[in-house]
């Protein structure tokens, strides 16, 4: 059976600091990520990192973006998100992470 995929959009809605763990693991006048600030929109097809995403922000989505680019839901329907089609992850930088949303374009 063949389908097509879509394109999954990737927004960046916060990054942060876990100013107590900071203060007590991380390097004197830690800062959010470098690399991530909230707005930016990234685009997956669901099998490729999109340029400019950091690898530790990929790493913990790809599954969830491969699943959506495919018309699956991230979880059961009604369980989670009142929108199935999205769905809220974090990267894995526990000092400084950076929350996404992850939705199917339409």
């Amino acid at each position: 059976m063949s389908f097509m995929k879509r394109m999954i959009k990737i927004t960046i809605l916060k990054a942060d600091v876990d100013t107590e763990l900071a203060e007590k693991y991380a390097i004197p006048n830690f800062q959010p990520c470098p690399f991530h600030k909230a707005g930016q929109v990234f685009f997956s097809d669901g099998d490729h990192k999109p340029d400019g995403l950091c690898e530790y922000a990929w790493k913990p989505i790809s599954a969830q973006v491969k699943m959506l680019s495919e018309g699956k839901l991230l979880q059961p329907k009604g369980t989670w998100m009142a929108d199935d089609d999205k769905g809220i992850f974090t990267c894995v930088d526990g000092l400084r992470p950076v929350i996404m949303l992850i939705e199917g374009v339409k």
